[in-house]
This record gives C-alpha cells, structure tokens and sequence, in this order.
C-alpha cells in the first residue's frame, strides 16, 4: 500500500481528497498545522471526518522538525503538498511576496528530507489563476502570482532531489464541508428570505463540484508515483458556466429540496479586475445516479450548518 503525506487535508478541499485517496487505496497521513482543541465549526467537523480516513499528526506545520522527521522517517512515496497561504487571497491588495514566502517556509529543507527517506514524487496544489493555466498567460490576481512561483520553486526543489513533480490544478470547487464560500452567501440569504446577491456575475469560471475533484486528486496521485519522470499537469474542469448561471443552477437544485423561493439577484458587472474567462480543459462527470446524491448532500450540509447556527455570520 502507497503511504502518502497530504498537507492541508483539514481544508474544504483537502478532507474530500483525504477520503478519495483512502478509497484508492492509499495510506493517509495528515501532518495539520494546529492542535486537536483549535478547530471549531465546519473545521471540526471537518477533521473528525479526516481522522476516519487518515492518520493524524496535529501541531506539525511544514516548517517544524516535526514535518521533516516525517518526511525523512515515516516510509512515504508521495508527498501531496495541498496546503497553500490563503488569508486575504481573494483580495486585490494580497501581498503576492509574502504569500510566496510563507508557502515556502521550510519546503526546500522538507522535500530534501521526503527524498532521503526514500519518496518517490511530489504533488503540489495549483489554481488555474496562476500564469500559464486557466486558459491565460498572465496570473490572474496577486494570489495567483504567488502560487505561480511557489509552484516554480517547487519544481525546482523536486527536480534538485530526483523526484517526480506534479501540480494539480484547482479551479472554483463547491460542496460539502465548504466555508463562506459562494454558495454559503447564497443559503445566508435564502434562510433569511432574501434574494442571493451576485456582484460578478459576469466572469466565466470553472464550478467544479468537490467529489469530482477529489477523484481527480487520486487518479493524479496514482498516476505520479506510476510515471516518476519529468513533470506534469492535471486540470480537471467542471461546469464552465457565467457565475450568475452557476448562482441560478444551484437556485434551481436547492429550490427543489426545500421548497425555498431561492431567488438570484444579478448586479450589473462594469468591472473586470480579472479575466473574464478562467478555466481548466480536463472535464471530469458524475457517474449515473451520484449527481442527485450530490446535490442532496450538498442540501443536508447547509441544514446542519444552520441548525448549528454557524451559517449567521461568514467564517473567517
């Protein structure tokens, strides 16, 4: 059985890939950042899925000795380095150098650690508004700068220890387990009897529902440490739709397992800080029969985070 290491696996995204790479066969370790008692909410929640799926490793930070006797000493092939700085991303003013700085605080020395202990590959997180990906040249945002040359030092640090390289492309995921994310702006609304508001409903952008994703994670994984040559890319795409068509999709799907109005506002977009179109071009589907089991879930999710009363306020 493969031993992976998954970086970030308490994260939205992170705990889906978690239990598809468990699915797959993999053996999960999850080094966490923080200490068992500093999750809360949907976090907790969160990581009392992953410990179904995973070994945990709590207060080990990528930086730490901690992370590096991992690396060095738990028998890994594959490191998935899905953690990523995230405050403040979305924002014009994101600070792209220290972004950068702060994804790589102790990854060369951790890499150089993975490589001495025998692993085999390494799997770094992307997202399509880096520069070269999405279907542009150009980063998108400040954020995607930084992740861009994150992923080039990266690169850089697995090639100088023989390893494989790998970047997994995110696009805009949504599902379960999710956090102050579009669709929880639309449930806020909704709950209250008010219309869901779009202030951008213009950009074309890649909707890629979580389970989809994370299945992608794990054939990706399995294709890294199958290949273990030279570098790769894997891209896979959802719902290329406008975000004011996707708000209306998830109208319509939330509507029919409620019975909520689930009324979409559209603001007129003058505005383009972005590019318009961002996209990846490996389109992933549900199988027969998932997709309404999907969107059920998705349903159920936001019933529980509003009976807990966690939905009032937007996390931070």
């Amino acid at each position: 059985m493969a031993r992976v290491a998954l970086t970030g696996a308490s994260s939205f995204t992170g705990v889906w890939i978690a239990e598809a790479l468990a699915g797959a066969g993999f053996q999960v370790i999850a080094p966490l950042r923080r200490g068992r008692d500093d999750y809360a909410g949907v976090r907790a929640w969160r990581v009392e899925r992953l410990a179904a799926v995973a070994d945990i490793r709590f207060e080990t930070p990528v930086a730490s000795p901690a992370f590096r006797e991992l690396m060095a000493g738990a028998g890994l092939d594959l490191l998935a380095h899905h953690a990523a700085d995230i405050p403040g991303y979305r924002s014009p003013d994101y600070d792209a150098q220290a972004g950068v700085a702060r994804n790589l605080a102790g990854v060369a020395e951790a890499v150089a650690a993975f490589a001495r202990g025998g692993g085999r590959a390494l799997l770094a997180t992307g997202t399509y508004f880096e520069s070269g990906e999405g279907g542009g040249e150009a980063a998108a945002s400040p954020y995607g700068l930084s992740k861009a040359l994150t992923n080039a030092a990266q690169a850089r640090f697995a090639r100088e220890a023989g390893l494989g390289f790998g970047k997994f492309v995110i696009p805009a995921p949504f599902g379960p387990w999710e956090e102050g994310r579009i669709v929880w702006s639309l449930f806020q609304a909704w709950t209250e009897g008010r219309p869901g508001e779009i202030r951008t409903p213009a950009y074309v952008r890649d909707h890629l529902p979580a389970p989809l994703l994370a299945l992608a994670y794990a054939d990706a994984a399995r294709a890294m440490l199958d290949q273990m040559a030279g570098e790769v890319r894997f891209r896979p795409s959802g719902m290329v739709m406008r975000v004011g068509d996707f708000a209306r999709t998830v109208a319509e799907e939330v509507r029919l397992r409620t019975g909520l109005p689930c009324e979409v506002l559209e603001h007129p977009q003058a505005a383009f800080s972005e590019p318009e179109v961002r996209a990846n071009d490996q389109p992933q589907r549900f199988a027969p029969g998932e997709e309404a089991a999907f969107w059920d879930a998705y349903v159920a999710f936001y019933d529980r985070v509003r009976a807990a009363g966690l939905l009032a306020a937007t996390p931070a």
